[in-house]
């Protein structure tokens, strides 16, 4: 079988440059991330990158992460990592080493940076989302098969990408903003779709388990004073009792809802309620049981897909990648967390 191998592709600012950079590159890594902007990092050694190469913040750098042979002879795949805006430069010596770091969002655009004052009345998050991408002339992917209405959102001193990103967890729902795209989802579609890659603890270069307890509830109490029935309305949705826990812990998360309750009935407004509860415990559990593993680099390793692990006793199960790092270095690793998927 002829030698597998790694190897990374760099265009900047519309220019192949990789075999200009391949003699200075000591370090790359690109992280992919489920709810959040991606970020590439590059380290290069010598001078020239503050004298006549220079690079700028706000330039932008289009990256591929390749492999030939790979896992058997004739694999060869390409990773397309995007493109990212450069908006972190360090330089140290000695030796003279330059660090890099870029992001799938535009620094460019006020997107992520300038702070505003806004209110929206009688409005859905997906109409939000529409106006903010217009205004950055952004797609939106909205993947929820719910709408959720408020009857006024307040934006005090806050970027549109901390808006977003706040609405969407407030109704248990993901954003993530890239540099020509902004997509809000349920991650409870992601946990579900069919496992495509299986770890075996005996397999794995390192790992690290964490159980946590911090923000795990038993159950989810949401109220709602409902002006056209004059009354509060209360709903709870108890989450079924973890296998990691020897009884419930009887921790209550008690919320208050500020979209818009949909029904005409007190029962068609209180399942609305009881469902609403469900999608916010889910988001406050979600990280109960996590993990972090390396393993050997792969371009099909990518944040949202599920993944079986074994090996670990009664934490063996289904989990759910939430970012990888492909670290093509020296040789080409990755390093995955993840966490377990939930009962509900």
């Amino acid at each position: 079988m002829k030698s597998r191998r790694s190897y990374i592709n760099i265009n900047y600012e519309g220019k192949d440059i990789t075999g200009d950079l391949s003699p200075y590159l000591k370090g790359f890594s690109y992280t992919d991330n489920l709810d959040k902007g991606d970020n590439v990092t590059l380290s290069l050694t010598g001078d020239k990158w503050i004298k006549e190469w220079a690079i700028l913040k706000g330039d932008k750098i289009t990256v591929e992460i390749g492999v030939i042979n790979w896992r058997n002879e004739g694999d060869n795949r390409i990773l397309k990592c995007g493109t990212f805006t450069i908006d972190d430069l360090s330089f140290s010596g000695t030796p003279d080493t330059m660090n890099i770091s870029g992001t799938s969002i535009d620094i460019t655009k006020d997107l992520k940076g300038v702070k505003k004052d806004n209110t929206w009345e009688n409005i859905s998050l997906k109409e939000i989302a529409q106006e903010i991408s217009k205004t950055y002339s952004l797609d939106l992917f909205y993947d929820c098969t719910e709408e959720f209405i408020f009857d006024k959102v307040d934006q005090m001193k806050e970027s549109d990408s901390s808006l977003l990103a706040r609405i969407s967890k407030e109704q248990g729902m993901a954003l993530k903003i890239t540099m020509d795209k902004i997509i809000i989802f349920d991650e409870k579609k992601y946990e579900d779709k069919e496992t495509v890659i299986t770890f075996d603890k005996t397999n794995l270069m390192k790992y690290d388990l964490q159980c946590d307890d911090l923000e795990v509830y038993d159950a989810c109490e949401l109220t709602f004073y409902d002006p056209f029935l004059g009354e509060l309305l209360k709903s709870k949705y108890e989450a079924p009792i973890s296998e990691f826990y020897k009884i419930k812990t009887g921790k209550i998360l008690y919320e208050n809802i500020d979209t818009k309750v949909i029904g005409n009935t007190k029962e068609e407004k209180e399942k609305f309620l009881n469902d609403r509860a469900k999608k916010i415990l889910r988001s406050k559990n979600k990280n109960e049981t996590k993990m972090k593993i390396s393993y050997m680099g792969d371009p099909e390793y990518l944040a949202g897909i599920t993944t079986k692990i074994l090996g670990f006793g009664r934490y063996d199960g289904v989990y759910l990648i939430t970012s990888v790092t492909h670290d093509v270095t020296k040789k080409y690793t990755c390093s995955l967390n993840m966490r377990r998927r939930l009962g509900f």
